[in-house]
Protein backbone atom coordinates (compact mmCIF):
# COMPACT_ATOMS: atom_id res chain seq x y z
CA UNK A 1 0.00 0.00 0.00
CA UNK A 2 1.13 3.50 -0.99
CA UNK A 3 0.32 6.21 1.61
CA UNK A 4 -0.04 9.98 -0.48
CA UNK A 5 -1.29 13.07 0.09
CA UNK A 6 -3.10 15.00 -2.32
CA UNK A 7 -3.17 19.07 -3.53
CA UNK A 8 -5.77 19.98 -6.00
CA UNK A 9 -5.23 23.31 -7.84
CA UNK A 10 -9.00 24.17 -9.16
CA UNK A 11 -7.89 26.55 -12.00
CA UNK A 12 -9.46 28.85 -14.60
CA UNK A 13 -8.17 27.07 -17.02
CA UNK A 14 -6.75 23.66 -16.29
CA UNK A 15 -7.53 21.34 -13.24
CA UNK A 16 -4.37 20.06 -11.39
CA UNK A 17 -3.91 17.35 -8.96
CA UNK A 18 -0.28 16.26 -7.48
CA UNK A 19 0.28 12.94 -5.15
CA UNK A 20 3.27 13.35 -3.04
CA UNK A 21 4.78 11.01 -0.56
CA UNK A 22 4.52 12.23 3.28
CA UNK A 23 7.73 13.57 2.61
CA UNK A 24 7.00 15.87 -0.19
CA UNK A 25 8.14 13.58 -2.77
CA UNK A 26 6.31 13.34 -5.98
CA UNK A 27 4.44 10.38 -7.30
CA UNK A 28 1.86 11.25 -9.75
CA UNK A 29 0.61 14.30 -11.35
CA UNK A 30 -2.71 14.64 -13.46
CA UNK A 31 -4.24 17.62 -15.15
CA UNK A 32 -7.37 18.31 -17.12
CA UNK A 33 -8.94 21.36 -18.37
CA UNK A 34 -11.61 22.84 -16.31
CA UNK A 35 -15.10 22.87 -17.76
CA UNK A 36 -17.14 26.63 -18.69
CA UNK A 37 -19.96 27.08 -20.84
CA UNK A 38 -20.78 30.05 -22.83
CA UNK A 39 -23.32 31.51 -22.63
CA UNK A 40 -25.49 33.16 -25.73
CA UNK A 41 -24.91 36.12 -24.97
CA UNK A 42 -20.97 35.54 -24.81
CA UNK A 43 -20.99 35.61 -21.00
CA UNK A 44 -18.40 32.58 -19.07
CA UNK A 45 -19.94 30.28 -16.55
CA UNK A 46 -20.21 26.55 -15.27
CA UNK A 47 -22.08 24.55 -12.26
CA UNK A 48 -20.61 23.23 -8.99
CA UNK A 49 -21.40 19.77 -10.07
CA UNK A 50 -18.79 20.40 -13.35
CA UNK A 51 -16.33 21.98 -11.55
CA UNK A 52 -16.44 19.07 -8.48
CA UNK A 53 -15.92 16.38 -11.64
CA UNK A 54 -12.93 18.37 -12.86
CA UNK A 55 -11.10 17.59 -9.72
CA UNK A 56 -12.60 13.99 -9.37
CA UNK A 57 -11.58 13.26 -12.85
CA UNK A 58 -7.92 14.70 -12.31
CA UNK A 59 -7.45 13.15 -9.01
CA UNK A 60 -8.97 9.89 -10.31
CA UNK A 61 -6.23 10.14 -12.84
CA UNK A 62 -3.30 10.46 -10.80
CA UNK A 63 -4.48 7.92 -8.55
CA UNK A 64 -4.17 5.86 -11.87
CA UNK A 65 -0.70 6.46 -12.71
CA UNK A 66 0.42 4.85 -8.94
CA UNK A 67 1.29 1.01 -9.00
CA UNK A 68 0.19 -0.85 -6.76
CA UNK A 69 -2.81 0.01 -3.69
CA UNK A 70 -2.68 3.54 -2.84
CA UNK A 71 -4.03 5.55 -0.08
CA UNK A 72 -4.84 9.33 -0.16
CA UNK A 73 -4.52 10.21 3.81
CA UNK A 74 -5.10 13.54 3.16
CA UNK A 75 -6.35 15.99 0.34
CA UNK A 76 -5.48 20.30 0.21
CA UNK A 77 -8.06 22.00 -2.25
CA UNK A 78 -6.99 25.14 -3.66
CA UNK A 79 -8.10 27.37 -5.98
CA UNK A 80 -9.77 30.10 -8.13
CA UNK A 81 -11.43 32.75 -5.29
CA UNK A 82 -14.17 34.85 -6.26
CA UNK A 83 -16.32 32.17 -8.54
CA UNK A 84 -18.45 30.52 -5.64
CA UNK A 85 -22.37 28.92 -5.61
CA UNK A 86 -25.61 29.48 -3.56
CA UNK A 87 -27.13 26.64 -1.56
CA UNK A 88 -30.35 26.51 -0.20
CA UNK A 89 -31.74 25.05 2.89
CA UNK A 90 -31.37 21.96 2.09
CA UNK A 91 -27.94 22.13 0.56
CA UNK A 92 -28.29 22.39 -2.47
CA UNK A 93 -26.74 24.62 -5.23
CA UNK A 94 -28.67 27.50 -7.01
CA UNK A 95 -26.65 29.56 -8.93
CA UNK A 96 -24.32 29.10 -11.91
CA UNK A 97 -20.76 29.97 -11.12
CA UNK A 98 -19.61 32.93 -12.61
CA UNK A 99 -16.39 33.05 -14.00
CA UNK A 100 -14.39 35.61 -11.81
CA UNK A 101 -13.48 37.61 -15.20
CA UNK A 102 -17.25 37.94 -16.09
CA UNK A 103 -18.23 41.87 -15.44
CA UNK A 104 -21.54 40.99 -14.41
CA UNK A 105 -22.01 42.72 -11.39
CA UNK A 106 -20.99 45.81 -11.82
CA UNK A 107 -23.03 48.65 -12.30
CA UNK A 108 -24.95 46.83 -9.51
CA UNK A 109 -22.48 47.25 -6.94
CA UNK A 110 -21.45 50.84 -8.29
CA UNK A 111 -25.06 51.56 -8.11
CA UNK A 112 -24.83 50.67 -4.08
CA UNK A 113 -24.34 54.46 -3.33
CA UNK A 114 -21.81 56.71 -2.63
CA UNK A 115 -20.61 56.13 0.95
CA UNK A 116 -21.22 52.02 0.17
CA UNK A 117 -18.67 52.32 -2.96
CA UNK A 118 -16.46 54.78 -1.09
CA UNK A 119 -16.47 52.24 2.38
CA UNK A 120 -15.87 49.22 0.35
CA UNK A 121 -12.25 49.40 -0.42
CA UNK A 122 -11.52 49.80 3.03
CA UNK A 123 -13.05 47.59 4.42
CA UNK A 124 -12.34 44.50 2.31
CA UNK A 125 -9.33 45.68 0.82
CA UNK A 126 -10.61 45.01 -2.47
CA UNK A 127 -11.47 48.11 -5.63
CA UNK A 128 -14.74 48.60 -6.86
CA UNK A 129 -15.12 46.17 -9.90
CA UNK A 130 -16.67 43.10 -10.61
CA UNK A 131 -14.57 40.27 -10.20
CA UNK A 132 -15.57 39.68 -6.40
CA UNK A 133 -18.35 37.51 -5.10
CA UNK A 134 -20.66 40.77 -4.18
CA UNK A 135 -20.67 42.13 -7.25
CA UNK A 136 -21.95 38.70 -9.08
CA UNK A 137 -24.56 37.79 -5.85
CA UNK A 138 -25.96 41.83 -6.69
CA UNK A 139 -26.45 40.79 -10.18
CA UNK A 140 -27.96 36.84 -9.21
CA UNK A 141 -30.57 38.72 -7.12
CA UNK A 142 -31.67 41.24 -9.69
CA UNK A 143 -31.96 38.36 -12.04
CA UNK A 144 -34.59 36.81 -9.70
CA UNK A 145 -32.00 34.18 -8.09
CA UNK A 146 -32.99 33.14 -5.02
CA UNK A 147 -31.26 34.62 -1.96
CA UNK A 148 -32.65 34.57 1.71
CA UNK A 149 -32.26 34.19 4.90
CA UNK A 150 -31.60 30.11 4.65
CA UNK A 151 -29.03 30.75 1.79
CA UNK A 152 -25.53 29.51 2.35
CA UNK A 153 -22.16 31.02 -0.02
CA UNK A 154 -19.04 28.27 -0.89
CA UNK A 155 -16.15 29.69 -2.70
CA UNK A 156 -15.63 26.71 -5.22
CA UNK A 157 -13.03 24.62 -3.24
CA UNK A 158 -15.00 25.31 -0.67
CA UNK A 159 -17.87 23.48 -2.55
CA UNK A 160 -15.78 20.70 -3.79
CA UNK A 161 -14.81 20.23 0.15
CA UNK A 162 -18.49 20.29 0.61
CA UNK A 163 -19.40 17.51 -1.63
CA UNK A 164 -16.52 15.30 -0.43
CA UNK A 165 -17.43 15.54 3.11
CA UNK A 166 -20.52 17.04 3.51
CA UNK A 167 -19.28 19.51 5.52
CA UNK A 168 -19.57 23.47 4.74
CA UNK A 169 -16.67 25.78 5.92
CA UNK A 170 -15.40 29.33 4.61
CA UNK A 171 -11.69 29.53 4.43
CA UNK A 172 -10.25 32.81 5.30
CA UNK A 173 -8.41 33.51 1.97
CA UNK A 174 -11.35 32.79 0.03
CA UNK A 175 -13.56 34.87 2.04
CA UNK A 176 -11.55 37.68 1.81
CA UNK A 177 -11.96 37.73 -2.11
CA UNK A 178 -15.69 37.82 -1.82
CA UNK A 179 -16.37 41.32 -0.80
CA UNK A 180 -18.56 40.15 1.60
CA UNK A 181 -16.07 40.02 4.64
CA UNK A 182 -15.03 43.00 7.03
CA UNK A 183 -10.86 42.64 6.73
CA UNK A 184 -10.79 44.47 10.37
CA UNK A 185 -12.29 41.47 12.22
CA UNK A 186 -12.61 38.87 9.96
CA UNK A 187 -16.36 38.40 10.31
CA UNK A 188 -18.59 38.89 7.38
CA UNK A 189 -19.83 43.17 6.84
CA UNK A 190 -23.30 43.17 7.62
CA UNK A 191 -23.57 46.11 5.52
CA UNK A 192 -22.58 43.75 2.28
CA UNK A 193 -24.76 40.91 3.73
CA UNK A 194 -27.87 43.62 3.79
CA UNK A 195 -27.45 44.31 0.24
CA UNK A 196 -28.27 40.67 -0.94
CA UNK A 197 -30.69 40.37 1.42
CA UNK A 198 -29.01 36.90 3.62
CA UNK A 199 -28.28 36.44 7.22
CA UNK A 200 -24.44 36.56 8.58
CA UNK A 201 -24.71 32.59 8.04
CA UNK A 202 -24.48 33.30 3.97
CA UNK A 203 -21.33 32.89 4.82
CA UNK A 204 -20.36 28.95 7.17
CA UNK A 205 -17.83 28.55 9.99
CA UNK A 206 -14.15 30.17 9.44
CA UNK A 207 -11.40 27.32 9.50
CA UNK A 208 -8.09 27.92 8.34
CA UNK A 209 -5.81 26.52 5.90
CA UNK A 210 -4.57 22.88 7.07
CA UNK A 211 -7.37 22.69 9.76
CA UNK A 212 -9.63 19.25 8.43
CA UNK A 213 -13.16 20.22 6.92
CA UNK A 214 -14.03 16.58 7.14
CA UNK A 215 -12.99 12.85 5.78
CA UNK A 216 -14.18 12.09 2.47
CA UNK A 217 -17.39 10.38 2.47
CA UNK A 218 -18.15 6.64 1.26
CA UNK A 219 -19.22 6.67 -2.45
CA UNK A 220 -17.68 9.16 -4.37
CA UNK A 221 -16.43 6.75 -6.60
CA UNK A 222 -12.20 6.50 -5.91
CA UNK A 223 -11.68 4.11 -3.11
CA UNK A 224 -8.52 5.35 -2.81
CA UNK A 225 -10.12 8.48 -1.53
CA UNK A 226 -11.74 7.48 0.85
CA UNK A 227 -11.81 8.46 4.55
CA UNK A 228 -9.02 10.84 3.69
CA UNK A 229 -8.61 14.32 5.76
CA UNK A 230 -9.69 17.47 3.47
CA UNK A 231 -8.60 21.28 4.06
CA UNK A 232 -9.55 24.04 2.49
CA UNK A 233 -6.19 25.02 1.48
CA UNK A 234 -7.30 28.35 -0.11
CA UNK A 235 -7.15 30.90 -2.42
CA UNK A 236 -4.52 29.60 -5.40
CA UNK A 237 -1.75 32.78 -5.30
CA UNK A 238 -1.17 32.56 -1.37
CA UNK A 239 -0.99 28.80 -1.52
CA UNK A 240 1.48 28.28 -4.61
CA UNK A 241 3.72 30.71 -2.50
CA UNK A 242 3.29 28.55 -0.07
CA UNK A 243 4.56 25.50 -2.43
CA UNK A 244 7.78 27.68 -3.76
CA UNK A 245 8.64 28.51 -0.40
CA UNK A 246 8.60 32.18 -0.66
CA UNK A 247 6.63 32.90 2.59
CA UNK A 248 8.49 35.19 4.28
CA UNK A 249 7.83 39.36 4.95
CA UNK A 250 10.52 39.99 2.69
CA UNK A 251 9.96 37.32 0.05
CA UNK A 252 8.10 38.42 -3.36
CA UNK A 253 6.00 35.57 -5.30
CA UNK A 254 5.88 36.59 -8.95
CA UNK A 255 2.84 33.82 -9.95
CA UNK A 256 2.72 33.76 -13.48
CA UNK A 257 -0.26 32.23 -15.54
CA UNK A 258 -3.23 33.57 -17.01
CA UNK A 259 -3.63 36.22 -14.12
CA UNK A 260 0.06 36.96 -13.01
CA UNK A 261 0.16 38.80 -9.37
CA UNK A 262 3.18 40.16 -7.47
CA UNK A 263 2.53 38.69 -3.53
CA UNK A 264 4.05 39.76 -0.30
CA UNK A 265 3.34 38.44 3.30
CA UNK A 266 2.96 40.97 6.03
CA UNK A 267 2.52 39.21 9.51
CA UNK A 268 -0.24 41.02 10.71
CA UNK A 269 -3.44 42.49 10.10
CA UNK A 270 -3.41 45.81 8.25
CA UNK A 271 -5.78 48.81 9.14
CA UNK A 272 -8.40 50.10 7.73
CA UNK A 273 -6.12 53.23 6.68
CA UNK A 274 -3.54 51.28 5.20
CA UNK A 275 -6.10 48.97 3.03
CA UNK A 276 -7.36 52.11 1.47
CA UNK A 277 -3.92 53.55 0.54
CA UNK A 278 -3.18 50.06 -0.88
CA UNK A 279 -6.02 49.56 -2.91
CA UNK A 280 -5.72 53.06 -4.23
CA UNK A 281 -1.96 52.16 -5.61
CA UNK A 282 -3.73 49.05 -7.19
CA UNK A 283 -2.94 46.85 -4.82
CA UNK A 284 -5.44 44.03 -3.03
CA UNK A 285 -5.04 43.66 0.72
CA UNK A 286 -7.08 40.40 2.05
CA UNK A 287 -6.25 37.50 4.50
CA UNK A 288 -3.16 35.11 3.85
CA UNK A 289 -3.18 31.32 3.94
CA UNK A 290 -1.57 31.71 6.79
CA UNK A 291 -3.17 32.29 10.03
CA UNK A 292 -2.81 36.56 11.04
CA UNK A 293 -1.01 37.37 7.86
CA UNK A 294 -2.35 39.57 5.34
CA UNK A 295 -1.33 39.29 2.23
CA UNK A 296 -0.60 42.11 -1.10
CA UNK A 297 -1.12 40.99 -3.92
CA UNK A 298 -0.82 43.33 -7.44
CA UNK A 299 -2.49 41.44 -10.30
CA UNK A 300 -2.73 41.85 -14.03
CA UNK A 301 -3.35 39.84 -16.92
CA UNK A 302 -0.11 39.00 -18.55
CA UNK A 303 -0.80 35.31 -19.45
CA UNK A 304 -3.92 36.33 -21.00
CA UNK A 305 -1.90 39.27 -22.90
CA UNK A 306 1.02 37.10 -23.97
CA UNK A 307 -1.80 34.25 -25.40
CA UNK A 308 -3.63 37.06 -27.78
CA UNK A 309 -0.43 38.06 -28.86
CA UNK A 310 0.83 34.76 -29.67
CA UNK A 311 -2.28 33.27 -31.25
CA UNK A 312 -2.51 36.79 -33.67
CA UNK A 313 0.82 36.12 -34.99
CA UNK A 314 0.67 32.73 -35.67
CA UNK A 315 2.85 31.24 -32.49
CA UNK A 316 0.44 29.60 -30.35
CA UNK A 317 1.81 25.98 -31.28
CA UNK A 318 4.91 24.90 -29.56
CA UNK A 319 7.15 25.16 -32.49
CA UNK A 320 6.46 28.35 -33.24
CA UNK A 321 6.45 29.92 -29.93
CA UNK A 322 9.90 28.56 -29.31
CA UNK A 323 11.07 29.96 -32.74
CA UNK A 324 9.59 33.57 -31.66
CA UNK A 325 11.30 32.90 -27.83
CA UNK A 326 14.44 32.12 -29.13
CA UNK A 327 14.70 35.25 -31.74
CA UNK A 328 14.14 37.69 -28.59
CA UNK A 329 16.08 40.49 -28.09
CA UNK A 330 15.68 42.46 -25.08
CA UNK A 331 17.02 45.69 -26.86
CA UNK A 332 14.85 45.26 -30.05
CA UNK A 333 14.16 48.73 -31.54
CA UNK A 334 10.34 48.49 -31.05
CA UNK A 335 10.60 52.40 -31.42
CA UNK A 336 7.21 53.84 -32.57
CA UNK A 337 6.18 50.65 -34.67
CA UNK A 338 4.17 49.11 -32.18
CA UNK A 339 1.75 49.81 -28.93
CA UNK A 340 0.52 47.59 -26.15
CA UNK A 341 -2.37 48.56 -24.19
CA UNK A 342 -4.06 46.89 -21.87
CA UNK A 343 -2.96 43.96 -19.01
CA UNK A 344 -4.77 45.59 -15.64
CA UNK A 345 -6.51 42.67 -13.63
CA UNK A 346 -9.93 44.41 -14.90
CA UNK A 347 -8.74 44.90 -19.14
CA UNK A 348 -10.51 42.14 -21.00
CA UNK A 349 -9.62 43.59 -24.05
CA UNK A 350 -5.92 43.94 -25.30
CA UNK A 351 -5.67 47.21 -27.70
CA UNK A 352 -2.00 46.92 -30.01
CA UNK A 353 -1.27 50.39 -32.33
CA UNK A 354 0.24 49.27 -35.26
CA UNK A 355 2.71 51.26 -37.67
CA UNK A 356 5.15 50.90 -40.34
CA UNK A 357 7.70 48.52 -39.59
CA UNK A 358 5.93 46.36 -37.41
CA UNK A 359 6.42 42.88 -37.19
CA UNK A 360 6.10 39.68 -35.00
CA UNK A 361 9.17 39.75 -33.63
CA UNK A 362 8.82 43.27 -32.43
CA UNK A 363 4.86 42.42 -31.66
CA UNK A 364 6.67 40.45 -28.92
CA UNK A 365 9.34 42.19 -27.89
CA UNK A 366 6.51 45.27 -27.55
CA UNK A 367 4.52 43.27 -25.32
CA UNK A 368 7.08 41.49 -23.12
CA UNK A 369 8.41 45.66 -22.72
CA UNK A 370 4.44 46.79 -22.03
CA UNK A 371 4.38 44.15 -19.48
CA UNK A 372 7.36 44.68 -17.33
CA UNK A 373 6.69 48.40 -17.02
CA UNK A 374 3.77 47.02 -15.88
CA UNK A 375 5.44 44.54 -13.49
CA UNK A 376 7.15 47.67 -12.31
CA UNK A 377 4.66 49.73 -11.47
CA UNK A 378 3.14 47.22 -9.62
CA UNK A 379 6.40 46.34 -7.48
CA UNK A 380 7.00 49.75 -6.59
CA UNK A 381 3.61 50.43 -5.69
CA UNK A 382 4.18 47.50 -3.17
CA UNK A 383 7.47 48.57 -2.15
CA UNK A 384 6.12 51.86 -1.24
CA UNK A 385 4.02 50.42 1.59
CA UNK A 386 6.40 46.98 2.58
CA UNK A 387 9.74 47.72 1.55
CA UNK A 388 12.00 46.06 -0.71
CA UNK A 389 12.03 42.44 -1.03
CA UNK A 390 15.16 40.58 0.22
CA UNK A 391 14.51 37.56 -2.28
CA UNK A 392 12.23 37.18 -4.85
CA UNK A 393 10.62 33.64 -7.02
CA UNK A 394 8.80 33.47 -10.42
CA UNK A 395 6.81 30.41 -10.88
CA UNK A 396 3.88 29.34 -13.64
CA UNK A 397 3.75 28.28 -16.99
CA UNK A 398 4.85 31.36 -18.75
CA UNK A 399 8.50 30.75 -17.03
CA UNK A 400 9.03 28.35 -19.05
CA UNK A 401 9.58 30.54 -21.97
CA UNK A 402 13.19 31.86 -22.09
CA UNK A 403 12.59 35.45 -23.31
CA UNK A 404 9.88 35.85 -20.75
CA UNK A 405 12.35 34.58 -17.71
CA UNK A 406 14.87 37.10 -19.07
CA UNK A 407 12.84 39.94 -19.17
CA UNK A 408 11.04 39.78 -15.62
CA UNK A 409 14.64 39.30 -14.31
CA UNK A 410 15.52 42.86 -16.07
CA UNK A 411 12.78 44.80 -13.71
CA UNK A 412 12.78 42.61 -10.54
CA UNK A 413 16.07 42.13 -8.69
CA UNK A 414 17.20 39.42 -6.99
CA UNK A 415 14.85 36.92 -9.61
CA UNK A 416 14.92 33.06 -9.28
CA UNK A 417 12.84 30.88 -11.29
CA UNK A 418 11.52 28.30 -9.61
CA UNK A 419 11.31 25.04 -12.00
CA UNK A 420 8.19 23.77 -9.63
CA UNK A 421 5.96 22.38 -12.71
CA UNK A 422 2.92 23.24 -10.05
CA UNK A 423 3.50 25.02 -6.79
CA UNK A 424 -0.32 25.81 -6.18
CA UNK A 425 -1.09 21.91 -6.59
CA UNK A 426 2.23 21.36 -4.27
CA UNK A 427 1.27 24.21 -1.62
CA UNK A 428 -2.15 22.59 -1.36
CA UNK A 429 -0.75 18.99 -0.76
CA UNK A 430 1.70 20.44 2.02
CA UNK A 431 -1.93 21.58 3.84
CA UNK A 432 -3.53 18.23 2.92
CA UNK A 433 -0.51 16.75 4.95
CA UNK A 434 -1.24 19.14 7.74
CA UNK A 435 -4.85 17.96 7.75
CA UNK A 436 -4.02 14.40 7.66
CA UNK A 437 -0.86 13.76 10.18
CA UNK A 438 -2.14 16.96 12.81
CA UNK A 439 1.64 18.50 12.49
CA UNK A 440 2.31 22.19 11.42
CA UNK A 441 2.88 23.64 8.71
CA UNK A 442 6.38 25.06 9.13
CA UNK A 443 7.56 21.55 9.66
CA UNK A 444 5.49 20.11 6.56
CA UNK A 445 7.32 23.07 4.64
CA UNK A 446 11.05 22.01 5.63
CA UNK A 447 10.01 18.44 4.69
CA UNK A 448 8.76 19.58 1.25
CA UNK A 449 11.24 21.71 0.49
CA UNK A 450 14.21 19.15 1.93
CA UNK A 451 12.89 17.08 -1.23
CA UNK A 452 13.15 20.09 -3.90
CA UNK A 453 16.85 19.43 -5.75
CA UNK A 454 18.41 22.67 -5.37
CA UNK A 455 18.78 22.94 -8.58
CA UNK A 456 15.37 22.96 -9.29
CA UNK A 457 15.38 26.59 -8.11
CA UNK A 458 17.73 27.91 -10.20
CA UNK A 459 19.02 32.34 -10.32
CA UNK A 460 18.42 33.63 -13.99
CA UNK A 461 22.05 34.49 -14.79
CA UNK A 462 21.20 37.05 -16.88
CA UNK A 463 19.90 38.69 -14.37
CA UNK A 464 22.50 41.03 -14.56
CA UNK A 465 23.13 42.15 -17.57
CA UNK A 466 19.91 42.51 -19.04
CA UNK A 467 18.64 44.86 -15.90
CA UNK A 468 20.37 47.88 -17.63
CA UNK A 469 18.01 50.27 -17.88
CA UNK A 470 17.01 49.64 -14.11
CA UNK A 471 20.54 49.46 -12.13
Amino acid sequence: MTEVVAGVDLGTTVTKAVLTRPDGSTVAFARNPTTWTQTPDGRLETTGAALVADVLRTLEDAVGQVEGDVQVAGIGIAGLAESGTILDAYGRETSPVIAWFDERGAAELKGQGNQFVADFPRRTGLPVGSQWSLPKLLWMRGAGIGLDKTSRWLNMPEFVAYVLTGERISEPSLASRTGLLDQATGQPWTEALDRIGVGPEFLPETRPAGQPAGLVRRGIGIPALEGAAVTVAGHDHPVAAIGAGATGPADLFDSCGTAEVLLRSVPRILTDDERATLVGLGIDAGRHVLPDHAVLIGGMRSGLVMRRVLALVGADGPKRRDDLDRRWQPDAPVGDALTVVGAAMHDNDVTLRIRDGASPDLLWAATLKHLGEQTAALLAAVNSVVGEHRTAVAAGGWTRMASVRRAKAAVIPRLRISELEQPGARGAAMFGACAAYDIPLDKVTRQFLDTVDRADVTAVATAASTRKDNA
